[in-house]
């Protein structure tokens, strides 16, 4: 199954948002607009429902509830998310979620539910607030998503964003081997995270994906002469890699001495053969060469398992989006509008946009001009 349509109302710097989503999906926006806070919603999601996670985990990593609901909300505005899922695009309704918070009455840190509700097709199978929540409001401190005891009816919702990934490989923090779990700006694809990913795979399979990886690679980093995966006791599982410039017999390098394009782009591969329900990828450009940014929205297409698996990503670039099988309706603008809100709309559904596209012009040369700040050139006069 796949998210067809997101409604939220007062998350991070968006007032609202109500948009119908497909099974690839492009945010693209200034610098600022919410690209990442968009991504973050899904994230959020999945911090919910992970083991060890949960509604007070989920909002302390962010900060907490101040940091989540937007600014510009008023003043007892609620932060409102509703998910609509599918079979696939244009596929049947299958579920429907919807999650309301506020702050728990006297102790402001502390999220509380101020509304949940399930729908199973046309069927609502649970409203909150009920007559047990009324009498004990210690249990509106949790989701009923959340927990394995109360979502067995609709745990396919769960179970969906617990096979979700959020990819955003920082090199450095590869190479480091650490992160703080707390620390929102840290919560990149880490070293773990891969490692986590290839360990669970099984040696055959493994082994068959860094084949690929490899050719992948060759073709991308004409002087790489091989990778492979290495497991040890003693290093732990790591990554090694030759190039044919060298004098014969010099040591490998580990994945820690490595470039960050080619760290980033194993990552990318590996997460696109892996089998995750939605892919969301953070401005998946960065580190690489334009040649092969242009071959990113091919290799996402054709790499997803099955029509379901959804993939959203950010991204700046002209590359990646000069793709002409991008589709409008595949491309989410995120505009500042003149009230100080950001607009939320496809590229398809705007009239001057869509009468481009339909002459054959790529996507990138139509929408990117319109996320251009009005006066950057004035920035080439700073000194």
């Amino acid at each position: 199954m796949m998210i067809s349509r997101l409604v939220a109302r007062n998350w991070k710097n968006f007032l609202k948002v109500d948009l119908a989503l497909e099974d690839r999906t492009f945010l693209v926006g200034p610098n600022a607009s919410g690209k990442s806070n968009l991504l973050d919603l899904f994230h959020f999601m999945k911090d919910l429902v992970l083991p060890g996670g949960g509604l007070y985990q989920a909002v302390t990593r962010r900060g907490g509830l101040s940091l989540i609901r937007s600014l510009s909300a008023p003043r007892n505005g609620r932060i409102r998310i509703e998910l609509h899922f599918s079979s696939g695009s244009n596929g049947e309704p299958l579920w429907r979620y919807e999650l309301a918070l506020k702050p728990y009455p006297g102790k402001q840190p502390v999220p509380m539910v101020a509304a949940e509700q399930v729908w199973k097709g046309e069927r609502l199978i649970v409203d909150r607030p009920d007559e047990a929540d009324r009498r004990d409001k210690e249990r509106l401190r949790q989701t009923l998503l959340e927990n394995v005891i109360t979502n067995g009816e609709f745990r396919p919702i769960a179970d969906y964003f617990n096979a979700s990934l959020y990819f955003h490989l920082i090199p450095h923090q590869f190479r480091r081997g650490s992160e703080d779990e707390n620390d929102l700006l840290s919560r990149g694809f880490s070293r773990r995270d891969f490692f986590r990913q290839v360990a669970a795979a099984p040696p055959k399979t493994r082994l068959s994906r860094f084949r690929k990886i490899e050719t992948a690679l060759k073709l991308s980093i004409p002087l790489l002469e091989n990778l492979h995966l290495e497991e040890s006791e003693a290093k732990g599982p790591h990554l090694e890699s030759t190039f044919r410039h060298w004098r014969k017999g010099s040591p490998a390098l580990r994945d820690t001495e490595l470039s960050d394009g080619l760290i980033r782009l194993v990552g990318i591969l590996w997460s696109l053969m892996d089998n995750h329900s939605l892919l969301l990828l953070e401005e998946p450009e960065l580190s690489l060469n334009p040649a092969v940014v242009r071959q990113l929205p091919g290799l996402i297409y054709r790499f997803r398992r099955s029509p379901s698996n959804q993939v959203i990503l950010s991204t700046h670039s002209p590359a990646l989006l000069s793709d002409p099988g991008i589709d409008g309706r595949e491309v989410v603008l995120l505009l500042p509008a003149e009230d100080r809100a950001i607009s939320v709309v496809k590229a398809a559904d705007l009239p001057d946009v869509s009468a481009l596209l339909e002459q054959g012009l790529p996507v990138g040369n139509v929408v990117l001009p319109r996320i251009q700040p009005t006066r950057i050139e004035e920035l080439g006069y700073f000194q």
